[in-house]
């Protein structure tokens, strides 16, 4: 992790900053952590990426799920591309979300589900001077992440955390985003509430997601799922611009709202 990112990371439980330790020997073979003061949590950096996902913190979505999810990361790129030859083929259904994306000039970025990384080089077909953030729950897919965005010359800062305890500080990033998964996040509303939370004044943020129509295609493998309902319900009216839309030919929808300005 850089220096300057150290900046933008705090505790995500109690939201404090973060200090940088390094002890004189390894401990449970970490080199690094980040240190809570507030809470006194510290939090391993592995290599590069920093863990702040405890134990506690993994969550099950069932036996059948857990499994399709743990296939779905051995063969990401397959899976991903047979998923979306419905929609349109993969390379038109992520143009179609970060087409909506507003990126200004040296923007902060920020995709709440990084996978493995596979957006990031759609932005850096608009602009070559952004620099990325991630985070994702699996370190499987961070380790594909990284290998992927090393072969691509794209550099991003990764961290190991829920979308839903963001471990970042109030008002950081001009482009904040999430492609694919809040469906089977259990608190979808605390989710959004942190993408707001980390957005800067007036930055547009967009959500997307598969809809009920893919659910019920992708459920004879993976079983019978509640019924998907875009959580356009869930953004504060405070928000502005609210929008909901269906995309990928009816298989996906998004959502786009604007954080108010100063």
């Amino acid at each position: 992790m850089k220096n300057n990112s150290l900046e933008l990371v705090c505790c995500p439980d109690c939201k404090n900053r973060l200090s940088e330790q390094i002890p004189a020997c390894r401990i449970n073979g970490f080199e690094k952590y980040l240190c809570c003061s507030k809470c006194s949590v510290i939090y391993p950096v592995a290599g590069e990426t920093p863990v702040f996902l405890k134990k506690k913190d993994l969550i099950s979505y069932g036996r059948r799920m857990d499994f399709m999810r743990a296939q779905y990361a051995n063969f990401y790129d397959t899976l991903t591309n047979l998923m979306f030859i419905p929609c349109g083929g993969t390379e038109s259904a992520r143009h179609e979300v970060i087409d909506r994306l507003e990126i200004p000039e040296n923007a902060l970025v920020l995709e709440t589900g990084i996978g493995a990384g596979d957006n990031l080089s759609y932005i850096s077909e608009r602009t070559g001077n952004c620099s990325f953030f991630g985070i994702d729950n699996q370190q499987i897919m961070l380790d594909k992440c990284t290998r992927k965005l090393r072969r691509s010359g794209i550099r991003a800062e990764l961290f190991l955390a829920n979308a839903e305890q963001l471990p970042f500080r109030d008002h950081s990033f001009d482009v904040v985003f999430h492609l694919g998964a809040i469906n089977i996040f259990r608190d979808k509303e605390k989710a959004i509430m942190e993408m707001i939370r980390v957005a800067k004044a007036g930055t547009k943020i967009v959500i997307a997601d598969e809809t009920e129509k893919a659910g019920k295609l992708y459920g004879i493998f993976t079983g019978k799922q509640p019924e998907i309902i875009p959580p356009v319900g869930l953004v504060p009216k405070t928000m502005l611009d609210i929008r909901l839309e269906t995309i990928w030919k009816g298989y996906g929808y998004l959502i786009e709202f604007r954080t108010p300005g100063l």
